[in-house]
């Protein structure tokens, strides 16, 4: 059972989307429109949470959820040189010295518990069941993404709330606990009865590919989902902090992709980030095909080319078909996928 997704209206929840799309007046406006908005504190500073959660709290906003990236085992040392490789071509100086692992894990959830969050949503990897307790004598539930089988029972295992089951169309990093692991091929549909038989009885969220209506409809349809989760539709709402630049790529795949015949123009790869993750395809994923886990010094290694506006290195992170994405506000986009 799930008090918070028992409370929501709405068949739609917006995914956490790290790095700024999802913006505390995102979150807002999802709750005003009877859904139920997530904070994504994956790769934000400490100080920078906590600057969106009084932001939140001056606007009358006190039911939310935080999204948080689990602690990530270190790269070993092949992953580490073919980092430097990657620094000395595209940022000369760069030592790739070791990144925070943890993402800041303990103080983030200390700071989302002090701070009433109703939900705290692990990416990357499942809470303890110790960490669990916590949440729950705090008030609040306990999410995990999964992309497996294996990861599902682990995480029921420990007492989580509520599994997101995250498919391979869905924009982002693919929540793989395991860095070095290749995402499971199985379509949404097919991994979510998976899981439902694997652990019964734990509600499930559905996430990746949904754009449409009928597309909610379907996922819905499936055993023990209570709610869709939708990343990628949101990236050009109203409310949304997604970059001028990645607005205007997601904006030229309606005009440029929108016959069928063109295909899709993202792609799964760890050329992005160093983790696998589902974007619009660049000439640097084109020619980087097999880099193995460099998460997260890729980023950090190409930021300054990134920060021109260099489309040959571009981080534009989106799901399958973005050529169906509209702009429009947050719960105008809500209404345009709940169920007819």
């Amino acid at each position: 059972m799930s008090a918070v997704l028992d409370s929501v209206a709405a068949s739609v929840l917006p995914a956490p989307m790290a790095g700024g799309p999802t913006t505390p007046a995102l979150v807002r406006a999802a709750c005003a429109a009877s859904s139920f908005g997530t904070l994504a504190w994956g790769t934000c500073s400490v100080e920078a949470a906590r600057t969106q959660v009084f932001q939140l709290a001056a606007a009358g906003c006190e039911r939310f959820g935080v999204n948080l990236f689990h602690p990530q085992t270190p790269l070993a040392d092949a992953e580490l040189t073919t980092a430097r490789a990657l620094a000395a071509e595209f940022a000369p100086g760069d030592t790739c010295a070791a990144p925070d692992y943890s993402f800041g894990w303990d103080a983030k959830l200390q700071l989302a518990l002090s701070a009433g969050a109703s939900v705290v949503w692990s990416m990357f990897g499942a809470f303890s069941p110790a960490e669990v307790t916590r949440i729950h004598s705090a008030g609040a539930e306990a999410w995990t993404t999964v992309t497996t089988i294996d990861e599902a029972q682990c995480a029921a295992a420990a007492g989580v709330d509520v599994l997101c089951v995250q498919g391979p169309a869905a924009g982002g990093h693919r929540g793989t606990w395991d860095v070095r692991a290749e995402p499971d091929p199985r379509p949404l549909p097919q991994l979510v009865r998976e899981v439902a038989a694997a652990v019964p009885g734990v509600p499930l969220l559905a996430a990746g590919g949904a754009r449409t209506s009928a597309d909610v409809t379907t996922l819905l349809n499936l055993p023990h989902v209570r709610k869709v989760v939708c990343g990628s539709p949101f990236l050009l709402a109203e409310e949304a902090g997604t970059s001028r630049d990645n607005s205007r790529a997601i904006a030229a795949c309606g005009a440029h992709h929108a016959d069928e015949g063109l295909g899709d123009p993202t792609v799964t790869t760890r050329a992005f980030s160093g983790r696998y993750a589902r974007g619009i395809a660049t000439r640097f994923t084109e020619e980087h095909p097999d880099l193995p886990a460099v998460y997260p010094l890729l980023n950090r290694i190409l930021a300054p080319r990134r920060k021109t506006g260099d489309p040959d290195v571009a981080y534009c992170l989106v799901g399958a078909r973005p050529s169906q994405i509209r702009r429009g506000s947050t719960a105008g986009i809500l209404s345009a996928l709940e169920p007819q």
